[in-house]
């Protein structure tokens, strides 16, 4: 039916006004996930707290890599099913309780085993990886809603706002975990305390990004290949950069066990969180108007900056060492802006879930590279461990340069 001039005025409003309402919802998400992942830090908090533990180094590195891993391998094998639904934030929500289940039982194992250490350390890693398994369930249907509802030439300012914001409030927030854990409370109760905050953060970023109006679509009841990705020259080479940083990433959560057992720097790691936070976050103003001109450059800029730092713990004196974790936070959030834009703009639409999650599956196969950064710190130290990252992140660096620019 034909419509006349204010009608067709009255539904281009109508569409703006919905997009303007996705995109808050989905930067006050992501305000409130880096809530959340600042007070369940992977590569401070959570390796600290098994450090506490006397976790040996294996271990230590499977945390971020259960994280990691866990929210990204299933989803090749997810893309088909995720592409039947119109809409996929349906099954966002579904499954937004049972990661918040995870975080949820890793805060009561901390409150009420510390009588029983062995039960404590299973109850924790218990909830870690219930979590992080349905993460891999949602984040497909996470980054399809966020590309059918976001623009192109918005992808990364959405990003960048997420990150400005919620890197502040990270950093803000880094303080109160010094403060916490410098609380005069018995050991593990202060990791109590972090583990129920970073739930109540989760809990209601996930919330609010469910409120999402995404548009339907026809489900697709075709079986999506996986092999189309892989016959993308642009794609593999893409994947090849992807399986490189996923290697030299084994040193990532290392950082803060070298300052807690060889620099007996334990108090000093809500500092390093709140530096690692700040320097994340204004790094992302630069790192979101480089991606303007593509996110190519950003990702060799990103691979640069992090061959420099673990050859910088090595180096620095004790009371400087707080200058690794400002480089890691500019580093990562180069990295994390630029894999994933670059991403989302280099797949066809009709290909989006395959690319996506084939790219996403393979890097989270190398995410438990960390494990083998803990055996390797075990049995070559710390020097062996940070020499060998660097050599990843450069052979990274060379990759880059080989990746077509989008568009």
């Amino acid at each position: 039916m034909w419509k006349g001039p204010r009608e067709g005025r009255s539904s281009i409003l109508t569409i703006l006004d919905l997009r303007e309402r996705n995109y808050r919802l989905a930067v006050l998400n992501g305000w409130l996930v880096w809530l959340g992942d600042t007070f369940l830090n992977p590569n401070i908090v959570l390796t600290s707290f098994a450090a506490k533990l006397g976790a040996p180094g294996a271990l230590i590195g499977l945390l971020p890599a259960l994280l990691q891993a866990g929210g990204m391998i299933p989803q090749a094998f997810l893309a088909p099913y995720v592409a039947r639904f119109p809409r996929k934030i349906v099954l966002y929500r579904k499954v937004a309780a049972l990661r918040l289940s995870g975080v949820i039982l890793m805060a009561l194992a901390t409150f009420f085993l510390d009588p029983w250490p062995h039960l404590l350390l299973a109850g924790f890693l218990a909830g870690l990886l219930l979590n992080a398994l349905f993460t891999g369930v949602s984040s497909l249907p996470f980054w399809e809603v966020v590309a059918k509802t976001t623009p192109v030439e918005r992808r990364a300012h959405l990003f960048s706002a997420r990150n400005l914001i919620g890197g502040l409030l990270a950093f803000l927030a880094g303080f109160g975990v010094r403060g916490i854990l410098a609380l005069p409370l018995p050991f593990p109760l202060p990791y109590a305390l972090l583990f129920t905050l970073g739930a109540l953060a989760f809990g209601t970023g996930w919330y609010l990004f469910g409120l999402t109006r995404e548009p339907e679509e026809p489900p697709k009841e075709e079986r999506i290949s996986l092999r189309l990705p892989l016959e993308h020259k642009g794609f593999r080479r893409y994947l090849r950069v992807r399986v490189l940083l996923g290697l030299a990433g084994m040193a990532e959560p290392f950082y803060a066990v070298y300052a807690v057992r060889t620099l007996g720097q334990g108090q000093e790691l809500g500092l390093y969180l709140s530096l690692y936070a700040l320097s994340f976050t204004l790094s992302n103003l630069f790192w979101a108007r480089l991606a303007e001109r593509g996110s190519k450059g950003v990702l060799q800029a990103g691979a640069f900056l992090a061959l420099l730092a673990p050859l910088l713990a090595l180096l620095l004196p004790r009371h400087l060492f707080g200058l690794v974790f400002l480089l890691q936070g500019a580093y990562l959030a180069a990295l994390g802006l630029s894999t994933t834009t670059y991403l989302l703009n280099l797949a066809p639409p009709m290909e989006r879930s395959a690319f996506i999650g084939l790219a996403n599956t393979v890097a989270g196969v190398f995410a438990f590279a960390t494990v083998l950064g803990g055996w390797v710190a075990d049995s070559l130290g710390f020097s062996g461990l940070f020499l060998l990252a660097a050599f990843f992140y450069a052979w990274a660096f060379y990759a880059g340069r080989k990746l077509p620019h989008e568009g």
